[in-house]
């Protein structure tokens, strides 16, 4: 026997261990398919079942009962759908009602915000017109203090006035009663410059004495000085003003009484304002 037989002699012999192998199987799953359709509950073994046609009859006793079931459920749900549907009903009427409230709602808030806004509107202006009435009475006020301010002046300037008039009224009943004496003095004088051979009326005026006075009162351009006749001082001559050093400027005598004399305030040496309580002198010293 070559090798092709030997192979042929094997392969054989491993089909039949197939073949002897099924049908082993064949024979230890083989079942009796009636036997097993109508094996009763009874005749079950622990851990069997009955058969399929009991299977069958069972599932057709449960169908039976999960009809009657669904029946009754149906039945339920028609009638949980038939008061579903009256609650509906009610719930639609009840909407109805609350959207005519929501309707009548709305317009009575809306005019009350139209009311609001009018409200708002005539608050703001009245804001308005109060701010308004405010600013008036600050400038008022502020008016009424600029003229009480001015009163005030004009009455203080007044009182000033007053006070310089009784005191030039006064100085007026001296000079006066001065003047008298002057006059009679200077009749006096005449009679004896003549007894003595001279004239008054020839007596040289060019001669300015050095004088230093103070401003004693200031009315415009004119001025009183504390200088007068007795001290040498006379119509025509001239006063610088100063004070406190500095140059103020010039005036020239227009009256004179014994105490006291009147300038007027030339305007070409002006360098300030004139004040009561300036000093005035008849020579400047260098």
């Amino acid at each position: 026997m070559n090798i092709i037989g030997k192979i042929f002699l094997f392969a054989v012999f491993i089909m039949s261990l197939v073949l002897m192998t099924l049908a082993g199987a064949i024979s230890v799953s083989h079942r009796d398919w009636k036997a097993e359709v109508l094996r009763s509950p009874d005749d079950c073994q622990p851990g069997q079942q009955p058969g399929y046609k009991f299977q069958v009859e069972e599932a057709e006793r449960e169908r039976e009962r999960l009809e009657a079931q669904i029946s009754r459920l149906q039945q339920r749900v028609a009638e949980s759908e038939q008061a579903r549907d009256q609650v509906v009903a009610k719930l639609q009427s009840a909407l109805i009602e609350k959207n005519e409230e929501l309707v009548t709602l709305r317009g009575d808030r809306q005019k009350l915000q139209d009311d609001q806004r009018d409200q708002v509107a005539l608050l703001e202006k009245t804001a308005e017109d109060l701010r308004a009435a405010r600013k008036q009475v600050e400038d008022l006020t502020k008016q009424v203090g600029n003229q009480q301010a001015k009163v005030d002046a004009q009455v203080n300037r007044s009182a000033d006035f007053s006070a310089q008039l009784a005191e030039t009224k006064s100085f007026l009943t001296i000079a006066e009663e001065r003047k008298k004496q002057l006059e009679q003095q200077l009749v006096n004088a005449r009679l004896l410059l003549q007894q003595s051979g001279l004239d008054i009326d020839n007596l040289p005026k060019d001669r300015v004495p050095t004088l230093a006075g103070k401003v004693v009162a200031v009315a415009g351009a004119t001025i009183e000085v504390s200088l007068g006749s007795d001290d040498g001082l006379q119509v025509g001559h001239v006063l610088e003003v100063y004070r406190e050093g500095q140059y103020v400027g010039r005036a020239v005598v227009t009256s004179v009484r014994p105490d006291a004399a009147v300038a007027g305030i030339v305007k070409e040496y002006s360098r300030g304002i004139v004040q009561r309580g300036d000093s005035v002198t008849t020579r400047l010293k260098a």
